[in-house]
């Protein structure tokens, strides 16, 4: 290596000279030669007065410049052009080639090709490596995919309306990055527990938001995913799925906020249930299982806490409408029920009968029965603008539409609908709760109006027609139904339940065959449920046999025993 080193540098002289080798030192920088020089005129001028002494080493500043020039782009061109013309490799081997043979002397030069070999090899393996590092990383994401797929396929299915509302995807897409990332956070950076990983938060945040199934779906994803991150721990996966089941189990149907804090209970008895379960089944000592159980407890206290910390939060940024909203907005007190009560008490008194049903006829079919109660409690709302217009608040026997034409009836009826949306939006409504207020009559005609005006010649119908849309939930078509069912009982003279069940049969069959919920995914079987029957308990039928204290009537000889142990007793 000396002999082909060196550390001179080429001097350029001039255009039809060669370069000169020359060493470094037998030049000297701008510095240096100051230095020199300002020596070489103090020799010459001795005399500290003499003037001529700094005056000259001023000169020599002024006007001493560099006569040597690095030239750096042509250095570099050269030294590049001299590394390429060293060769690479000093011989061939061929495939299959023997180096050297057993018990042979090694020569320098068989050193040298083992030494390539060596460093093939290695080459080599760090190929494979990172192919199998890029491999196992592709592997990773395939299984996030089809994990992450197992969920949304489930949603595609049967939550559509979820799936194509991008705000919800990006809320669940929030809740399985964050519970991932905590994951992560606490196991592989903080070195804590996987126990305290919040697992039992996302499911009943899920449950809240969505509902039971949702929220079920969605943690054993997530399970399935921070289990797959910390190292397929099938004893973490079967932990969390339980607790976060009896999570779910507990707030599946929250009606009041205590419910959140009885979940406490349940989260610590399932937490040190499943504890010991495994622990005895794989031999754990009790100062093990003692310590998983604490951390499983604190997150059992936490939870439901921060839960109820984050549902208020959640439902202000993605405009979601959960239980415990719907029923702040049950309260009497509330301002605008307040103002139905007082401004328009007929149609209050409506509403409340209509909700009766409507949550019956939910709990009949599984439907939502407190959204249903609530829209019916709100449906109606328009109606006090102009209250004296409609029956059920004509208390002195004068009807204002004895002086009006069948059409401008027909508007003033039509408009309690826009009339009652407006003041949904004053009030701030959700949105899941507005929609029962043009949907309860979707685009049905004003019927007495109408056929009194076709009495008096031709009409144009969509003059009595509401504006819609048509009811879209099941929860919105049970209202349409039992909004028509109490009006028209209520016109019943002397009613019985054979007058009520054939007048539910007949309002059912109308909104049938007019299509009204043609866009309800409310089934035959389904609206047979909401029926009813007699001697059941839930449907239209019980509900209205006790609001008109229907009794069902005995044969004689029945009736008469009945009365006998009555008299007996």
């Amino acid at each position: 290596l000396t002999e082909i080193t060196s550390n001179k540098v080429a001097i350029n002289i001039g255009d039809n000279e060669a370069p000169t080798l020359t060493d470094p030192d037998t030049y000297n920088d701008l510095q240096n030669a100051w230095t020199k020089a300002r020596v070489e005129v103090t020799n010459l001028f001795p005399e500290e007065e003499d003037v001529r002494r700094d005056l000259g080493y001023s000169l020599v500043v002024q006007f001493m410049k560099p006569n040597l020039i690095f030239a750096r782009e042509t250095t570099e061109r050269r030294q590049q052009a001299r590394q390429d013309r060293v060769p690479r490799n000093k011989g061939i081997i061929l495939k299959n080639e023997r180096i050297v043979d057993a018990n042979t002397r090694i020569t320098n030069d068989d050193l040298q090709k083992l030494h390539s070999l060596s460093v093939a090899i290695d080459t080599k393996a760090v190929e494979e490596k990172r192919l199998t590092i890029a491999m196992a990383y592709f592997g990773r994401i395939l299984v996030i995919g089809i994990i992450i797929s197992f969920f949304f396929t489930f949603l595609l299915t049967y939550r559509t309306p979820i799936f194509e509302d991008w705000k919800m995807v990006l809320l669940i897409g929030l809740i399985f990055i964050i519970e991932v990332g905590l994951a992560f956070l606490f196991t592989q950076k903080l070195d804590l527990s996987k126990y305290l990983i919040p697992i039992t938060v996302a499911a009943m945040v899920l449950t809240i938001l969505f509902d039971a199934r949702i929220g079920f779906m969605g943690i054993t994803s997530i399970i399935l995913l921070i289990g797959i991150l910390i190292g397929n721990n099938v004893e973490f996966m079967v932990t969390s799925m339980f607790t976060s089941s009896v999570g779910i189990y507990a707030v599946r149907q929250l009606r009041t906020r205590s419910q959140l804090f009885t979940a406490i209970f349940a989260l610590i008895i399932s937490s040190a249930l499943v504890i010991a379960s495994q622990g005895l089944f794989k031999g754990y000592t009790w100062t093990m299982m003692g310590y998983d159980m604490m951390n499983l407890s604190v997150v059992a206290v936490l939870a439901p806490i921060v839960t109820y910390g984050l549902i208020g939060l959640l439902e202000v940024s993605f405009g979601i409408t959960t239980n415990l909203t719907l029923i702040e907005l049950l309260d009497f007190q509330h301002p605008l029920l307040k103002r139905l009560q007082h401004e328009a008490n007929g149609t209050f008194n409506h509403s409340i009968v209509v909700g009766n049903l409507a949550e019956a006829s939910a709990d009949a079919i599984g439907a939502n029965s407190l959204l249903c109660r609530v829209g019916a409690y709100y449906h109606d709302l328009g109606k006090m603008v102009r209250p004296e217009y409609f029956i059920e608040n004509q208390y002195t026997g004068e009807n204002k539409h004895d002086t009006l034409t069948p059409v401008m009836s027909a508007k003033i009826i039509k408009n309690h609908v826009t009339e009652g949306l407006t003041l949904a939006q004053e009030y701030g409504l959700p949105r899941i709760v507005s929609d029962f207020i043009p949907m309860h009559h979707g685009t049905t005609r004003v019927e007495y109006f109408y056929q009194k005006a076709k009495e008096d010649g031709k009409v144009d119908e969509k003059q009595f027609q509401y504006p819609g849309p048509k009811p879209n939930t099941k929860e919105t078509g049970i209202l349409m139904i039992c909004e028509a069912v109490e009006a028209a009982v209520r016109s019943i003279k002397d009613p019985d339940i054979l007058k009520i069940e054939d007048m539910i049969d007949k309002i059912i069959d109308m909104r049938l065959s007019a299509g009204q919920l043609s866009e309800c995914p409310l089934t035959m079987a389904e609206l047979t449920r909401i029926k009813g029957k007699v001697d059941g308990t839930t449907g239209l039928l019980p509900v209205l046999r006790g609001f008109y204290h229907i009794r069902i009537e005995y044969p004689d000889g029945e009736k008469n025993e009945a009365s006998e142990k009555v008299a007996q007793a």
